[in-house]
């Protein structure tokens, strides 16, 4: 329950009017006249016009105070922010570098002025195009090149599992130029897979587990040869998540051949050396001159003008809105610090405050922050630019005012542009923050905090507490029908909940332990049904029912340590269409027949489908009980 807020504003002009005169006889017996054109009625009425603004003020919670207290919960509202989006690159003659901060433009189709967008690093533009992909698993090989073409379709990048020896080869139509950083950037396909965790504003950091190894093709002698390809950086963390793969190109490349496929190519291949995916990777389309754009412009070097000595100076910068952390801020060329107020600066401190949406510099008074008298107050460098205008499209940024033989274009919208907040949507992002839950303290905490872990896909956790310790079982959303999460996914979790923990109690993260069940029946399926079609319906059914996903009775996947029953096998076969009754049913829990009512499943158990018999009666005899089922 909140404590009771006093309201200090409890009289009127007119209550203060008449208290006042009653006051009078008591300190001057001799003022008799009340009347308001008495020069001491108009005094009276001037103070209380005057206490009854200093009653509504401090009965009023200004701005300033809101964000004073938004500052004790560590909140304060969030400045504009750019959209981003990815931009490729196309030309026919020679690589062109194009470095860092190149702008490109979309045109706002408000006001018809280009929106500057600039290249987040440099880019090796090359003419060479990507002619052959080839998804080579354990068990097929596939030629995805047409995959890759076409929008909201995927292809594997080593099969259906991704296991140790899994390959994807990607074929060149011509070489790079040597000892150049080329830029392949990834896109996995993840649009039916439920978000990556977050968890308040904690930055990802993901322990992979799988490894790939990257070559390229070189003739000799014998033939083709696959040698190691140098990698440069892969924010990909081996094709877990969408990102950019940088690899030095070679002098020796030569074509190859990847059989049964006759043509040649200049080919660079991925290769799995150590298998470890909860989801086998699923691209959507892998891009060669491809760079990230964020929406805004640079500024560098720009005098914002000289030091006074006096305190509390302003000065404002040329452009805005600024960028939040873009700027430098500089006097005599010795780099200035942002604060978010001067309350921990000392006399001395460089120190600056800054307006993110006026792009106003204010500067200390020489108790709280040091005073600026220099000559040359200025900006390095900083941007400017963000809101949701930067949220074109795709194919809008089709500009490069800079370089003509190169053609550009976003194959899709770009995003994340927004407005600054206001103090309402502050205070509304602070609530919700505090019913956030950081500290893992019961069961559903830690579970909670697991599922929340950034970066991952935690489908479902189960906390069990022990003496002085607790134990976290955890499943990672996957395509496979038995998800087991690997060394470095559960390294991950553990590492996420190490940091909401009391100090006292000890973590243990761990895979489920799974438990294979398989059915054995005979059913009796009624007249005008097709028993090949019954029997894939009741595998279905079995195989839904049994999976720790999306299995159990509430289809939300299969409880943790809850037995299986076996008269809701019965039931759930008798009511999957064209069942007339179940003769003959039993259990098996991995390879050895039960013949029980249940079968038990331990407390970080989980049960996954087996190889179902399914024997089908044509319906020549009545159902008879046996069993003690119908």
């Amino acid at each position: 329950m909140s404590l009771p807020i006093p309201n200090l504003d409890d009289k009127r002009f007119s209550d203060l009017v008449e208290e006042a005169k009653k006051r009078v006889p008591i300190y001057a017996p001799e003022w008799t006249d009340h009347n308001v054109h008495d020069p001491g009625i108009t005094l009276i009425e001037l103070f209380a016009w005057l206490a009854e603004m200093q009653l509504y003020r401090l009965n009023t919670i200004t701005e300033k105070n809101k964000l004073k207290f938004l500052k004790l919960l560590g909140v304060k509202p969030k400045p504009a922010t750019a959209a981003k989006a990815d931009v490729t690159f196309t030309l026919n003659t020679n690589s062109v570098l194009v470095p860092a901060r190149t702008k490109v433009a979309a045109k706002d189709t408000e006001t018809g002025d280009g929106i500057i967008f600039e290249t987040d690093r440099d880019i090796r533009v090359v003419p060479v195009k990507l002619a052959r992909i080839i998804s080579q698993g354990m068990a097929e090989i596939r030629d995805c090149t047409e995959a890759n073409k076409l929008d909201g379709h995927f292809y594997r990048a080593f099969g259906e599992s991704a296991e140790e020896g899994s390959i994807l080869y990607l074929g060149f139509d011509q070489p790079f130029p040597a000892n150049e950083k080329i830029d392949l950037m990834v896109y996995l396909y993840e649009s039916d897979l439920i978000e990556r965790g977050k968890h308040g504003d904690e930055e990802p950091v993901i322990i992979p587990s799988a490894e790939v190894r990257w070559e390229y093709s070189m003739t000799e002698s014998t033939g083709c040869k696959w040698v190691d390809l140098e990698i440069v950086g892969d924010e990909t963390l081996a094709l877990l998540c969408s990102g950019t793969i940088s690899f030095r190109t070679p002098e020796d490349m030569a074509k190859c051949t990847v059989p049964p496929f006759d043509d040649e190519r200049y080919g660079i291949r991925c290769r799995v050396v150590k298998s470890g995916y909860e989801i086998p990777p699923r691209i959507d389309a892998i891009r060669l001159n491809t760079v990230r754009v964020e929406q805004g412009e640079t500024v560098e070097a720009e005098i914002i003008g000289s030091g006074t000595g006096l305190p509390n100076q302003t000065f404002f910068l040329q452009h805005k809105p600024i960028l939040a952390g873009s700027q430098e801020i500089a006097i005599n060329d010795e780099s200035w610090t942002e604060v978010d107020d001067f309350d921990a600066s000392g006399l001395e401190d460089p120190h600056y405050v800054i307006d993110y949406d006026t792009g106003e510099i204010l500067f200390g008074d020489g108790v709280h922050g040091d005073i600026p008298s220099g000559d040359n107050i200025k900006a390095k460098k900083y941007r400017f630019g963000g809101g949701e205008k930067g949220n074109v499209k795709a194919g809008a940024i089709s500009k490069i005012p800079n370089f003509d033989k190169l053609k550009v274009v976003n194959d899709q919208a770009a995003s994340g542009g927004a407005e600054e907040e206001t103090l309402e949507e502050a205070i509304i992002r602070a609530r919700k923050d505090l019913k956030e839950r950081y500290r893992a303290v019961t069961s559903q905490d830690y579970e909670y905090i697991a599922k929340a872990t950034p970066g991952l896909r935690v489908k479902r956790a189960k906390a069990i507490p022990e003496e002085g310790s607790v134990t976290v079982v955890v499943v990672p959303e996957s395509t496979l029908d038995k998800p087991v999460p690997s060394d470095g996914f559960l390294m991950t979790v553990c590492l996420h909940l190490d940091k909401h923990r009391l100090i006292t109690t000890g973590i243990h993260v761990k895979a489920p332990d799974y438990v294979k069940v398989s059915v054995n029946a005979e059913v009796k399926m009624k007249g005008g049904y097709e028993s090949d079609k019954v029997r894939q319906r009741l595998e279905k059914a079995l195989k839904t029912f049994l999976h720790p996903l999306t299995g159990g009775p509430e289809g939300e996947g299969w409880p943790f340590g809850r037995s299986v029953y076996k008269s809701e096998i019965n039931e759930l076969i008798e009511d999957v269409e064209g069942v007339d009754c179940v003769q003959k049913l039993n259990m098996m829990k991995e390879e050895y027949s039960y013949d029980g009512e249940e079968i038990n499943i331990p407390d970080s158990g989980l049960v996954y489908s087996g190889k179902h018999s399914i024997r089908i009666i044509v319906p020549e005899e009545e159902c008879r009980v046996e069993g003690g089922f119908l």
